[in-house]
């Protein structure tokens, strides 16, 4: 089909030439014979990757016999990087083994005839190669395979292009959204609101790339305040998982399952009768999105039950017959999604391409109204479009109209799948070689997974796509694949940073429909949602995605060849997990579980495995032989797993996610240190083992992390949880992102020594002066304080002029600061303040007025009581008349709430006994109930609850109820109401 697997077979040669070079080294200890073999294999295949670059950046594709001759060089480049990797481990095993002086001379001596035999073999599997190189190298000569007339493809960008993040960032995501949805809106609502009405469904329908998801989502967080108790959304997708999508909703609508109940054992019917029990006296909200036939319509539509409290259903489908099966009822409403107008086409497409509608130049008007006619009005192909011709730094007619012209003159009248197909893929023939792969391997994600930047580039890192830069981490030249391919529209952000660095996207189905289908066609990745589509295979499986839920037949994969798989994916809710003893070259592994952890005894015989990540809600037992990985340079493992001793054996790491100070044992936290390469760590204490260890141990755990911390000087992120009380010295230099949830008692003055500090979050006693060290980081992007404060101080900051330079997000908790003051000059580049403090302590922030790139604030005043006090509601007054004078009016959210603001470790002066706890719907977290310890004792009946804020993790919500008659009072916080 397209120019795919020379992409491929380019990114899978480049590797082996590399491992040959390494071959020719004097480590290796070579035949004579077979140093001459490696020499012509490496000099043959150097000069099939020059010819598949050109193949791989022309702009016409390759015919059907380039193809497969290219595919066939591909499998080869594998076989050939499979033996080296054998023989290099053959090699590192005698090395290792082998004991020195005289007793070293006997083995060696005893070995030789089992080491030349060794040796021997791999000669005769290099002649072997060599035979086969000469064979692909002969066929392209023999059908004439030859590189004339190849242009190159444009160079990439490596940042990312903020009029796309505007375009996303805006309210609808693409424009002309506001008028249908209002429209829907009203329509759905009748006459009398929400009150006394009958269930009712809208469903939306529509060719793929129309925006049905986008409005769908606009109404949904529209009209879903209206529905604080009973909301949900869930796709379907082409093939439907109904007990996971069921399960979906009952957990969204907040539906608890009865105690020791496992909902993941659930039949259908089971799911069916709690979700419909559940919702059938309630006024509820659900979308559900992407249905594909009338049969999964049916299916759910059994769970949702009919009742006279106003209740909605919203459908999106592609199907006509699907939608009108849907709106059955005389209050349901079917709604056909329409074109574009020409006038918002224009607007998206300019605004993508230029920045505003006004910016085209003459030259480009024409072809650019014969490009928009083609595209039919549907947003996913302008947005696509647009960013292509967005990426290209010069803006030349010729190439405008050379896109124009592959986009084929048909589908503005006919839309159909195989259409946007051939609009989607002018985005992948256009991408440079190094961008292709990239691009497939994004096929190893399910649909609807928010696939998250760090993972991904690793990933590829790990998989070899990414070439070396002199002065560059690699991981950081993929950082900029990964902007290329946002700028290009290819992939669509979905968490952006305060910097607008994003963090993580999705892909659009059919922009994953397209992805599929070519690494179907070229092998370059086996995705299955069923272990039957394993059968039969013709092909090597070189990259395998699973998607698993039920009960697994594993039979299927113990018959199938996977040595040769270079990555393996695991998803869904089944536990379980594939023969890993059978992959035997493995680079890339991850593993999703939920409840039931299987055995995973074989990652320890991964000798090639770069990462690993392993994400489940259980606890896992890491095996003991994966210290042994040498290669291993990414472990990412849930908080509450103990590793096994012996992590400094593990070189090569550069990432270490979560390393749990508590379960570890010490001879782990001291081997800490030896991981020099380490660049990004994160410590907690998930379970909070420390706390109930004794004392002396405690402290020595502590000091001995805080010895093996000031070894690690190559480090550029560190996390530490808030219960490691640790003093750190901060040895590296390089740290670009610190986040230190535990307390210090000042500003450490080594901060002020971090020169490339971005990214800051800091716990301290105590603010003073010392906020003049921080001030005076120059690269300082966004700043989180908590600031804990002493009882009997009266805490006052002053933000100094002249100081940081270019913070953007300044993000403050106080619990009993009562001024914070800006001078003129401060943090000129600060676009966004979060301000977080108590009513009896804080009074409004002063000299708002004299910052003048702010953009947004947000404040949240606790324990205001129900109405708040007359000093709170002076303080906002004047806070609100300092925002209204500025003349850029930034946006304000001021809040005050009954709560109080607490950080955990914070006493406020009682002792309490907890009694009960409960699940809070639209809470990430769970509320917990406490009364007095002298309840008995006293007749003290004063009670608190205590909730941890979603938006932040050391924060807590305190809600009191009743005074206190006791006589405990160990702090002077105000007597609660």
């Amino acid at each position: 089909m397209e120019a795919a697997v020379v992409s491929v077979s380019r990114g899978a040669i480049g590797l082996v030439i590399a491992k040959l070079g390494g071959l020719l080294a004097g480590k290796y200890k070579l035949l004579k014979g077979a140093k001459g073999e490696i020499m012509f294999l490496k000099a043959e295949l150097e000069s099939m990757r020059a010819f598949l670059e050109r193949m791989s950046e022309a702009e016409e594709e390759p015919d059907k016999q380039a193809r497969l001759w290219a595919k066939e060089v591909c499998d080869l480049s594998y076989d050939i990087e499979d033996s080296v990797d054998e023989f290099m481990l053959l090699v590192e095993c005698e090395s290792d083994c082998e004991p020195h002086g005289f007793k070293g001379f006997i083995h060696r001596s005893m070995n030789l005839l089992t080491t030349m035999n060794t040796r021997h073999r791999v000669a005769k599997d290099f002649r072997g190669l060599k035979s086969r190189v000469m064979e692909v190298s002969e066929r392209r000569t023999r059908y004439k395979i030859d590189d004339n007339n190849i242009n190159v493809s444009n160079p990439n960008k490596t940042t990312i292009d903020i009029r796309l993040l505007a375009l996303y960032a805006d309210t609808a995501g693409l424009v002309g959204i506001d008028g249908p949805r209002d429209e829907l809106i009203r329509l759905m609502a009748g006459e009398e609101g929400g009150s006394a009405q009958p269930t009712k469904v809208l469903s939306i329908v529509g060719f793929g790339g129309l925006g049905k998801t986008t409005l769908a989502n606009q109404i949904y967080h529209t009209l879903k305040w209206q529905y604080q108790y009973c909301q949900a959304f869930v796709s379907v997708s082409q093939k439907p998982n109904i007990r996971m999508i069921l399960r979906r909703m009952l957990s969204q609508v907040g539906y608890v399952a009865p105690e020791g109940t496992n909902m993941e054992i659930w039949a259908e019917d089971e799911l069916i009768s709690a979700l419909r029990e559940f919702l059938m006296y309630k006024r509820y909200l659900i979308v559900i999105d992407d249905i594909w036939d009338e049969t999964t319509w049916n299916v759910i539509r059994c769970a949702l039950p009919e009742n006279m409290y106003g209740s909605m259903i919203i459908t999106t489908t592609r199907i006509n017959s699907v939608a009108r099966a849907c709106c059955c009822n005389q209050h349901d409403y079917v709604y056909k999604m329409k074109s574009l107008s020409n006038e918002d086409s224009r607007k998206l497409f300019f605004k993508r391409v230029f920045g505003s509608e006004d910016a085209c130049p003459l030259y480009l008007e024409e072809v650019s109204a014969q490009i928009l006619k083609r595209c039919g009005g549907l947003p996913l192909a302008i947005v696509t479009i647009s960013s292509l011709l967005a990426s290209e730094r010069k803006k030349l007619k010729e190439h405008w109209v050379h896109i124009m012209n592959s986009m084929g003159p048909n589908f503005e009248v006919n839309p159909t799948l195989e259409g946007m197909r051939q609009i989607l893929n002018l985005s992948y023939i256009n991408l440079p070689h190094h961008l292709k792969t990239c691009m497939l391997y994004l096929g190893m994600y399910p649909e609807d997974y928010i696939i998250w930047k760090n993972d991904l580039v690793r990933q590829w890192v790990a998989q070899g796509f990414v070439s070396k830069a002199h002065g560059k981490y690699t991981e950081d030249v993929a950082e900029g694949y990964f902007n290329e391919l946002v700028n290009r529209g290819i992939i669509q952000p979905v968490d952006t940073d305060h910097n607008n660095e994003v963090l993580s996207c999705r892909l659009h189905d059919m922009m994953l429909d397209l992805i599929i289908h070519k690494c179907r066609e070229e092998n370059f990745i086996t995705a299955a949602d069923d272990i039957q589509d394993m059968i039969g295979l013709s092909d090597k499986v070189r990259r395998l995605s699973l998607y698993l839920d039920g009960i697994i037949d594993g039979t299927i994969l113990e018959t199938t060849q996977l040595s040769q798989v270079r990555a393996l994916a695991r998803f869904g809710n089944s536990a379980y997990a594939p023969p890993l003893l059978k992959f035997k070259h493995l680079r890339v592994l991850s593993l999703e579980f939920r409840w039931e952890i299987p055995d995973l005894t074989g990652i320890s015989h991964l000798f090639q495995l770069r990462y690993l990540k392993i994400k489940a809600d259980g606890k896992i037992q890491v095996p003991s032989d994966v210290v042994h990985l040498g290669r291993l340079q990414h472990l990412i493992v849930p908080s509450r797993t103990k590793l096994p001793n012996g992590i400094g054996n593990m070189k090569s790491l550069c990432t270490l996610q979560e390393f749990d100070v508590g379960l570890n044992s010490i001879d782990n936290i001291r081997d800490l240190g030896d991981l020099i390469n380490l660049r990004d760590l994160r410590i907690c204490d998930h379970l909070s083992k420390m706390d109930g260890l004794h004392d002396m141990e405690r402290r020595q755990r502590l000091d001995i992390l805080t010895c093996s911390l000031e070894k690690l000087c190559n480090l550029r992120y560190l996390h530490m949880d808030s219960s490691i009380k640790v003093s750190y010295a901060l040895s590296s230099l390089f740290l670009r992102r610190l986040h230190m949830l535990c307390l210090f008692p000042r500003v450490p003055n080594a901060i002020g020594e971090l020169h490339d500090l971005f990214d800051l979050e800091l716990t301290i006693e105590v603010l003073g002066d010392d906020i003049a060290i921080l001030a005076q980081l120059q690269s300082l992007n966004r700043l989180k304080l908590h600031i804990e404060g002493k009882p009997e101080t009266e805490e006052k900051v002053v933000i100094c002029r002249k100081g940081f330079p270019v913070l953007k997000h300044f993000w403050l908790f106080c619990v009993r600061m009562s001024q914070l003051t800006f001078e003129a000059g401060t943090m000129p580049s600060l676009e966004k303040l979060e301000l977080r403090i108590n009513s009896p302590y804080g009074a409004a922030p002063m000299g708002i007025e004299h910052l003048l790139g702010l953009k947004e604030i947000f404040v949240i005043i606790g324990g205001c009581g129900a109405e708040g006090s007359c000093s709170t509601r002076a303080a906002l007054s004047v806070l609100r008349k300092a925002i209204d004078m500025r003349s850029s009016r930034p946006t304000a959210n001021i809040k005050c709430i009954e709560n109080w603001l607490l950080l955990e470790r914070i006493p406020d002066g009682f002792t309490w006994r907890k009694y009960g706890q409960k699940d809070i719907l639209d809470s990430k977290h769970p509320r917990a109930y406490l009364r007095c310890t002298h309840r008995i004792s006293q007749g003290c009946k004063a009670t608190k609850q205590v909730q941890r804020a979603d938006d932040d993790p050391e924060l807590f919500l305190a809600l009191y109820n009743g005074k206190h008659t006791c006589t405990e009072r160990t702090l002077p916080l105000p007597q609660p109401t």
